[in-house]
C-alpha cells in the first residue's frame, strides 16, 4: 500500500474552497455504481449547501492531498439517550477513485474519529449498503460491526409541498 501524506480541515460552507470541493465530491459520489449514478446538478447543489447551512449539527471533513481535496464524510452530531451523550452519524463518505486503496477512507475515519473524541461523543454510527463489501471490511477494520441486536435502516418519505 503506498502511504501518502494526508491532513484533514472541517469543511466551512462559507468557503469557496471548499464549496468547490464538496461540489466535485459529491458529484463524484452521485457519478459512482454506489450512488444514483446521475450527475449533481447546479441548482441541487445550490439547494444542497443552504439546507447544510440550516444544520447547526452538520460536520464535513475534507481530505487534502498535495492541495487538492480527495475525500470528504458528511457527518451531523445527534445525541444517544441511552448513553446520554452526543454521537457523530457519517452520512456519506467519499473517496476519488484515484485515491481508493490508498489509505485515504482509512485516514478520513480516523478523522472523524479525532473530532468525535474532541467533541466528547460517545460513539460513531454510519450505515452502509449491504452490496458494499470494500466499504464494509474498511468499517470492520476500523472497529466498527453490526449493532447488537442487529438493526435495520428503514425510511418512509414525507410528499414536500
Amino acid at each position: 500500500m503506498t502511504t501518502l501524506p494526508f491532513s484533514f480541515v472541517e469543511l466551512n460552507l462559507d468557503d469557496s474552497d471548499h464549496q468547490a470541493a464538496l461540489f466535485n465530491l459529491m458529484n463524484a459520489y452521485m457519478l459512482d455504481r454506489m450512488g444514483c449514478e446521475k450527475p449533481l446538478h447546479v441548482d441541487s447543489f445550490k439547494e444542497l449547501v443552504r439546507g447544510l447551512q440550516k444544520q447547526a449539527n452538520y460536520i464535513g471533513v475534507l481530505v487534502i492531498n498535495e492541495n487538492k481535496y480527495i475525500a470528504l464524510a458528511n457527518c451531523f452530531v445527534n445525541f444517544s439517550t441511552f448513553k446520554m451523550s452526543s454521537l457523530i452519524n457519517i452520512h456519506d463518505l467519499i473517496v476519488l477513485p484515484d485515491y481508493r486503496g490508498k489509505g485515504v477512507g482509512r485516514f478520513l475515519m480516523q478523522s472523524v474519529k479525532a473530532i468525535a473524541r474532541k467533541k466528547d461523543c460517545c460513539k460513531i454510527t454510519l450505515e452502509v449498503r449491504n452490496d458494499n463489501q470494500t466499504a464494509q471490511n474498511l468499517y470492520l477494520s476500523e472497529g466498527f460491526k453490526e449493532c447488537n441486536p442487529p438493526m435495520y435502516f428503514w425510511e418512509t418519505t414525507i410528499d414536500r409541498a
